[in-house]
């Protein structure tokens, strides 16, 4: 009996924390609306089939025999097509709506992708990169700006969590099965398989978000009435009264808030490190002796971290600390996890593991914010043009990565070029330091705007 009573005691707390632990999660998860549930569904679905841009770089080298400076240069126009993409995209967004761009996106990112594996030549293969992340991106700020108004405002961190967490877990499947694909029956069916992904994630937008609000310009143009002419007149052309009042101030274009461009060159600078994911990594772990099995289970196991741990960790975090805090205790560990990487790589694949849970932590801490912290501070009324500049620096990393990484590699190396990027990076992060400071000495945003939200059932 006293052995028993000894179990039960050591079971108690156990089970406390078990249900503790259960409890978070369920709060992490709960008020959310249904259609924001329903579009991580259509990125879960999208991402389960990412395969080209986790291996493009490998196949580029192992496959076409490009020299790696040559695949870098086509990252960078992957990259290019991207930052336009992102900012035409948060343009058009603002203008005719999110839903037209996300479908047409999808639909016309899975043929493209198909098409870039039918090439060879290095001036088809930059062309269609470009093209792919040109069409691709445009729906990264449409979809943000529709989680904007899907998602109560105390809700949208955890939101876009939600949609970050869909992404990786579809990430998670992506790269293991492309990995697995290449190893065993080559490139070919790696395109295929990423092309049909984006038709599918169209097929099911199309029928589980018929076209709603969202399909129309995400700010309506209020109207005002001539009493003279009674003449309905559009409030967009017509002068403010007081040529001080503040809504003149908060509806800067993006490009002219001093804050928003010193972020943008910030997480250009921090992102630039991140996305050595994507270009030097894969071909530095190749080069060290790993196989793509083994690098697309890296990616897995990135994948599982996130779904795992970020929505409940955003839910402590975002109600006990600022933004900005967060993100730069986020960049700070990329930088960290970079900055062990080549002297992980000879040590083995459980020190690379390790790697990968301190870089992916330190994304889960930073890239949640970056989106939050722009909606949350962009007047409505250009809150997708303001978004799409931010996605169009997450684009801009894409080309200068590649570029940094493989021409400093093609001279000294991979791991020189991993710290050079690191140093880039770092003067990121001081960056960001500065960019809660300059916002506030601006004029303050508008409140919010009275068009009546949708529906969140």
């Amino acid at each position: 009996m006293d052995y028993e009573w000894v179990i039960c005691f050591q079971l108690r707390p156990m089970s406390a924390l078990l249900h503790r632990i259960f409890d978070l999660y369920v709060k992490a998860f709960s008020g959310l609306p249904r259609k924001v549930w329903l579009l991580a569904l259509v990125l879960l679905v999208n991402r389960s089939g990412a395969m080209v841009v986790a291996f493009l770089s490998v196949y580029l080298i192992s496959e076409q025999g490009y020299a790696p400076i040559k695949a870098g240069w086509v990252m960078a126009a992957f990259g290019a097509g991207g930052v336009l993409g992102n900012y035409f995209g948060g343009i058009l967004n603002d203008r005719y709506g999110s839903w037209h761009i996300q479908l047409y996106s999808m639909i016309g990112a899975g043929i493209l992708n198909i098409l870039l594996g039918q090439v060879s030549s290095f001036g088809a293969l930059c062309v269609l990169a470009f093209c792919i992340s040109l069409v691709a991106d445009a729906f990264r700020p449409a979809n943000r700006a529709a989680i904007a108004i899907y998602a109560p405002p105390e809700r949208l961190t955890q939101a876009y969590g939600l949609q970050r967490m869909a992404v990786n877990l579809g990430f998670s499947i992506g790269p293991a099965l492309g990995g697995w694909l290449i190893f065993n029956y080559g490139f070919t069916l790696m395109f295929w398989g990423d092309g049909a992904t984006f038709l599918l994630a169209a097929v099911v937008f199309y029928f589980a978000l018929p076209a709603d609000e969202t399909a129309k310009p995400l700010v309506a143009r209020p109207t005002k009435t001539n009493n003279k002419t009674g003449e309905t007149l559009d409030s967009n052309l017509l002068a403010p009264a007081d040529p001080a009042e503040p809504a003149e101030v908060s509806t800067l274009p993006a490009h002219h808030q001093r804050w928003l461009l010193v972020f943008v060159l910030a997480n250009v600078s921090i992102i630039l490190l991140f996305f050595q994911l994507f270009s030097t990594f894969p071909v530095y772990l190749k080069e060290g002796g790993y196989d793509e099995r083994l690098i697309g289970l890296l990616f897995t196991f990135s994948g599982i971290l996130i779904v795992a741990l970020e929505m409940p960790l955003l839910y402590i975090v975002e109600r006990r600390y600022q933004p900005v805090a967060v993100m730069m205790t986020g960049s700070m560990l990329i930088i960290a996890s970079y900055l062990i990487l080549p002297v992980v790589i000879p040590i083995g694949y459980l020190a690379l593991n390790l790697m990968i849970m301190l870089l992916t932590v330190g994304e889960i801490f930073y890239m949640p914010f970056t989106n939050t912290y722009v909606a949350r501070h962009a007047p409505p009324e250009r809150r997708g043009e303001y978004l799409g500049l931010l996605s169009a620096s997450y684009s801009a990393a894409f080309v200068l990565g590649p570029v940094i990484g493989f021409g400093v590699a093609d001279s000294y190396g991979y791991g020189v070029a991993t710290y050079v990027c690191c140093g880039v990076a770092l003067l990121g992060w001081l960056l960001l330091s500065r960019v809660n400071i300059l916002r506030e000495r601006g004029q303050p945003t508008t409140p919010p705007s009275t068009r009546p939200q949708p529906s969140l059932k």
